[in-house]
């Protein structure tokens, strides 16, 4: 199975926690790594084994050339879409892990059908959903190739109006899988919902699948295949929370390299998904980074 993913590849700079201010300065640890949504769900699913081709704009600039390096060894075929530069975000990460992101993107603007050649999988980014024109660009290449399972991650929308244009778009792809935060989910649904479970079960249709995630509350699961809501506590791993970018990613990959091969889940596998799922988001906030190995990485445990 080969899984394309359009989506972001940003140069993150990682500034935090801060300490005291001094006569407007402060000491902080600063580190430069890999990010995108997009970028950050590719590395994780190609780091379970799958074939994943990354859609992605880069600039050949200091900053594209540093993410294609990085990308090209943890064995990801990427196709770069042309870009007048490449995308850099700013996390300020707060004791406890919390972030705040100032992102400079550059939208996709070029026709990806041809990049979506011989993919079995399409997942797409909520960010590249949320302005009409990149969502038109991204939705007529997924309906010109046909044929593809689609999943979408949310992409952190600002109001109503951008969660309407991303809501159409969703629906126009077809979409197969849709991993959503409450807030988000929130939007989508446009009326009030008082739970996780209930959100879930609002979105979801006879053919699609909806999983809101609630931080440290857990998450919840509904498709018009399957009778009830699932849900799922959120995992508590030893140690505290270092920085939470790329915690959902994690979660959102973690997810379809689970359930992708075996479509669609019964509520058994479902529910075995969402456990696993929550517990690579979880360790995803142990490590600065959004692409970075936590606690239950490679030689880890809870």
């Amino acid at each position: 199975m080969l899984i394309g993913v359009i989506g972001d590849a940003t140069l993150d700079v990682a500034v935090g926690p801060p300490g005291p201010m001094s006569a407007g300065d402060a000491r902080a640890h600063i580190t430069l790594g890999p990010g995108g949504q997009g970028a950050n769900v590719a590395v994780r699913l190609a780091r379970a084994g799958l074939r994943v081709r990354l859609i992605a704009p880069l600039a050949d600039d200091a900053a594209g050339r540093v993410l294609r390096a990085h990308l090209e060894s943890e064995g990801l075929d990427i196709d770069a879409v042309p870009a007048s530069r490449t995308s850099m975000v700013v996390v300020l990460v707060a004791s406890g892990g919390a972030r705040t992101m100032f992102s400079d993107r550059t939208p996709f603007g070029a026709d990806l059908a041809a990049s979506l050649a011989g993919c079995d999988w399409v997942h797409v980014s909520g960010y590249a959903l949320r302005e009409q024109a990149e969502a038109d660009c991204v939705v007529g290449a997924i309906r010109a190739v046909g044929g593809r399972r689609v999943s979408v991650a949310g992409g952190s929308f600002e109001d109503r109006l951008d969660a309407g244009v991303a809501r159409n778009a969703i629906d126009e792809m077809g979409t197969r899988l849709l991993v959503l935060n409450r807030d988000e989910a929130g939007l989508l649904v446009r009326y009030p919902m008082r739970t996780i479970a209930e959100a879930a079960s609002a979105l979801a249709t006879p053919d699609r699948l909806v999983v809101v995630t609630n931080g440290e509350h857990g998450a919840a699961a509904a498709a018009g295949w399957i009778p009830s809501a699932v849900v799922r506590d959120a995992q508590i791993l030893r140690g505290s929370a270092v920085d939470s970018t790329g915690a959902g990613d994690a979660f959102t990959a973690s997810l379809i390299a689970s359930l992708a091969s075996g479509w669609p889940p019964d509520p058994g596998a479902l529910a075995s998904a969402l456990a696993v799922a929550a517990r690579e988001g979880a360790a995803a906030t142990t490590a600065v980074g959004a692409q970075s190995v936590g606690a239950t990485g490679p030689g880890g445990d809870a």
